[in-house]
């Protein structure tokens, strides 16, 4: 069976890779265990998945800010990287006016400027996600669209969610809030070093990552680079839809 390796979400899990698999059935979708390490150790993530595999080239996949750490490790390892797939991915900050337009503007800004606040907020997410998961996503999703609203409904996903929540609010709050301050700095620079064809898949209704994200990576990935928009998808559908 082929395998993909991949890297979550932030606030995510390795669950997060459930939901790529149900579109994929005849592929092994390999979380990577990212919030084991800080970003700058990401590509550690990925040699401890292949330490009892074969050489052969690896197809990385990335979702949202996991889009981050997937273009690192690429650059990290242009040898072993063959292809490089990324979904609902979060670009850096600095390639466009993105941040009105992101549902996590609030968290992202206090990254920025208020770095203590947002500790503070990462503990009250993380004793709210303990009393009432349910309502920690139900404030998560509250600006996303028909498409995302309806995912909340769906068991299997709210389990995906609830895995998330758990992870990176919880038991992992410090890795978690170590990828968001990560993701706020300035990173462009590993974008032209990035060796591999790369595809994109973004949906046109994306409040989280603006779509705008994939067009600014896909300039500078150049020519190597497929841009696919779903219509009429969010971030988390698109995830849902991505046939690798």
């Amino acid at each position: 069976m082929r395998k993909i390796y991949f890297c979550h979400g932030t606030p995510g899990s390795a669950a997060d890779a459930d939901l790529l698999a149900r579109a994929n059935p005849g592929v092994e979708i390999v979380a990577l265990d990212l919030l084991q390490y800080p970003p700058e150790l990401a590509h550690q993530a990925l040699t401890d998945a292949l330490i009892s595999e074969s050489d052969e080239p690896v197809h990385l996949a990335g979702f949202s800010i996991g889009a981050m750490a997937a273009i690192q490790i690429a650059v990290s390892h242009p040898d072993r990287i063959a292809q490089l797939t990324l979904i609902s991915p979060a670009a850096p900050l600095q390639l466009g006016d993105f941040l009105p337009h992101m549902a996590g503007k609030p968290v992202f800004d206090l990254a920025i400027k208020k770095p203590k606040l947002l500790r503070a907020l990462a503990v009250f997410q993380g004793v709210l996600s303990r009393v009432s998961p349910r309502l920690v996503l139900n404030m998560l999703f509250a600006k996303c669209g028909p498409m995302e609203q309806e995912l909340l409904q769906d068991p299997d996903f709210m389990q995906a969610m609830g895995t998330a929540l758990q992870e990176s609010f919880i038991n992992r709050r410090e890795a978690n809030l170590s990828y968001v301050q990560a993701y706020v700095r300035d990173w462009r620079d590993a974008l032209p070093r990035v060796q591999c064809p790369v595809d994109l898949w973004h949906g046109s209704k994306d409040g989280w990552s603006p779509p705008q994200m994939s067009v600014a990576l896909q300039e500078r990935f150049g020519t190597s680079c497929t841009l696919h928009e779903v219509e009429d998808s969010e971030h988390y559908s698109t995830l849902r839809q991505v046939k690798l």
